[in-house]
């Protein structure tokens, strides 16, 4: 393999050098108490995850590429977490998570699982993480490109071969989407085949290089569904031969972009394709915004990723009493609908059709109970926020819990991290806040609005970030985010939210802020009282920011 002007290979990439990822085996753990470094590497190729900081404990994350996932594998999976004592999560990549789990039962289940046909190979270190589909692709009334079939060819080229176990030179996420308006925000993955046409021709457009805190850029291929397999297969093998495999901080997809850019990528795709690819169509998937699956018959399980033994066999036994298909979805749910009503645009009668889960606009990472890299107990501080007006306005909210951004913060209307400062009082709990993701058709990430918000201040702030959407009467807060904040530096946003809170502003002056004229509504602010004289709108921020938030 090629190191991409990378002379010095990182640790991992020495480990892969000396013995490959598929010429190992759980079964060679002896003492599952004390794995080093190396062993925890080559295990997490196995979906086996145990973490120095927390070594008595295990997780086992499983495969369901898609959200396919079977009733009996669903009862197993509830009896194992009742059995084991341990805890189930869903994730944002409609896969389901074991944690908890003792030891010495580590290997037992592992075996328990794969014989019952379950899959557990390469969803966690560099490999191709679970491939998502949107939950209703080939269903919903938008769709034009049944991406369930072309995600089964992928599966069947990837998942499980030895020369892709482990071998890519970090994770790699992909979304096949075949609606026009999914269920979720799609841009974050280093591969996206996005709805597209070319005269007459439905097909895809490539979009490469998303990742937590990126949205994936137009590659200028357009692709036709028969094709898409061979697409794929074609970027992953540049990204083998050529990605970066020195800094670990710097070995993503999005990174050999960055080093050789996006024309020498697609001169190398169509190397590997042997054939001169279309340049990309029309592109026709929209912005998740535009979705509107919550109106549908659909019931929704789970509780902002956590979900019960109780509740799965729930879920089974209504699902198979009203012969509902079961599906693992990005929204940390597990949905079960009729496939002719959600044909049929059957609006959902909410008296008869509840909805046992959270709502799907909130994605919230494993926080501090699953994962201790996290500062925060997310699942549980979540009930800190207005989720309830959340919900209601549509307006979508990612938090995680540390740097690593699993909750999305950068992909959702509201951002947040979970963190802890000594900025305005004694050390205490504090959120990093994030403003405005943009998706189709220009996509962007959400820009840090503040550096640290102390908890307690944090509701009144997204309560005024809302009030400001819900008075500009824009049909949802992307074309807000689009139209209004976007027009705005992040530091006039930073000082309007601060006077927003400090002041009862002139009605004159709100409106002026949905005017969009950054010059004249600075001016304004000024004329304010007790506003600071400094001329550096940074220490007018700064002042502010201690005159708002410091514990006296």
């Amino acid at each position: 393999m090629k190191q991409a002007n990378e002379p010095k290979l990182n640790k991992i990439e020495r480990y892969k050098r000396e013995l490959p990822p598929a010429d190992f085996s759980p079964e060679r753990v002896k003492d599952w108490q004390n794995v080093d470094e190396r062993c925890r590497f080559y295990l997490k190729n196995f979906g086996l995850y145990n973490n120095k900081l927390r070594p008595d404990l295990w997780m086992i994350r499983l495969r369901f590429d898609g959200g396919l996932i079977t009733p009996e594998a669903l009862k197993l999976l509830a009896r194992i977490a009742r059995q084991e004592t341990a805890r189930l999560l869903l994730t944002a990549r409609g896969q389901m998570e074991l944690h908890d789990l003792r030891a010495g039962r580590v290997l037992p289940l592992w075996r328990e699982l794969k014989a019952a046909g379950l899959q557990t190979c390469q969803v966690i270190s560099d490999n191709f993480r679970g491939i998502v589909i949107d939950p209703l692709d080939g269903l919903a009334s938008d769709n034009r490109i049944e991406c369930l079939s072309i995600l089964q060819e992928i599966r069947e080229r990837v998942v499980g071969k030895r020369e892709w176990i482990g071998t890519l030179p970090r994770k790699f996420n992909t979304a096949l989407i075949g609606r026009e308006a999914p269920s979720f925000n799609p841009w974050g993955n280093d591969l996206l085949l996005a709805l597209a046409r070319d005269g007459d021709r439905w097909g895809f457009n490539l979009y490469l290089g998303g990742k937590n805190s990126e949205t994936a850029r137009e590659a200028d291929i357009f692709c036709p569904p028969e094709s898409a397999a061979d697409l794929f297969e074609a970027v992953a093998k540049v990204y083998r031969e050529h990605g970066p495999r020195g800094s670990r901080s710097k070995t993503r997809l999005f990174h050999l972009i960055e080093e050789v850019g996006m024309p020498q990528i697609r001169v190398w795709i169509e190397e590997e394709s042997g054939t001169p690819l279309p340049r990309a169509g029309e592109l026709r998937m929209q912005s998740s915004h535009r979705n509107r699956d919550h109106l549908l018959p659909i019931r929704r399980y789970g509780r902002h990723g956590e979900i019960s033994p109780e509740e799965l066999e729930k879920a089974v036994q209504e699902a198979q009493s009203h012969e509902h298909t079961l599906r693992l979805t990005p929204h940390q749910e597990l949905w079960a609908f009729d496939p002719d009503l959600v044909h049929q645009e059957i609006q959902n009668p909410k008296s008869k059709i509840p909805n046992h889960a959270s709502t799907g606009s909130v994605t919230a990472c494993a926080g501090s109970r699953y994962c201790p890299l996290s500062l925060w107990d997310i699942k549980e501080d979540l009930a800190l926020l207005p989720l309830g007006r959340l919900e209601k306005l549509g307006v979508s909210l990612g938090f995680s819990g540390c740097l690593k951004g699993c909750g999305r913060h950068y992909h959702s209307d509201l951002g947040l991290i979970g963190l802890r400062t000594n900025l305005y009082a004694e050390t205490e709990r504090a959120a990093r806040i994030f403003l405005g993701a943009l998706q189709a058709p220009e996509p962007m990430p959400a820009r840090m609005l503040y550096y640290s918000v102390p908890l307690r201040r944090l509701g009144e702030l997204l309560h005024t970030i809302l009030d400001d959407y819900e008075a500009s009467d824009r049909a949802d807060f992307e074309t807000f985010s689009r139209e209004v904040l976007a027009r705005y530096s992040i530091e006039t946003l930073q000082l309007w939210y601060l006077v927003r809170q400090l002041h009862e502003l002139p009605n004159n002056l709100v409106e002026l802020f949905y005017a969009g004229d950054e010059f004249v509504l600075l001016s304004k602010i000024d004329e304010l009282p007790d506003m600071p004289q400094n001329p550096e709108l940074y220490e007018k921020i700064k002042q502010l920011s201690h005159r708002l938030w410091d514990l006296v």
